[in-house]
């Protein structure tokens, strides 16, 4: 099974240049562009890895964490 890694990123060109690079050497990737989305994304998919972004439009990557850590998942999630 492929370790999955979500990618919180605002910029397309990054995004775009972390999924390549991580899709190349054999990760399950998925792209989010803002920290609404990236919760919606972390908390539907569960991925082993999360790459957030702190500055980013709709919520930040800091506020993205501490909704996180309110749900059952993100709560023990290291």
């Amino acid at each position: 099974m492929l370790k999955k890694i979500l990618i919180v990123e605002d910029e397309q060109s990054i995004s775009d240049a972390l999924n390549i690079k991580l899709k190349s050497v054999g990760y399950d990737t998925i792209q989010s562009f803002d920290g609404k989305d990236g919760l919606k994304k972390a908390i539907q998919e569960k991925p082993d890895l999360i790459l957030l972004d702190i500055i980013m439009p709709v919520m930040d990557g800091m506020t993205m964490l501490e909704k996180l850590r309110e749900d059952a998942w993100g709560k023990d999630a290291a």
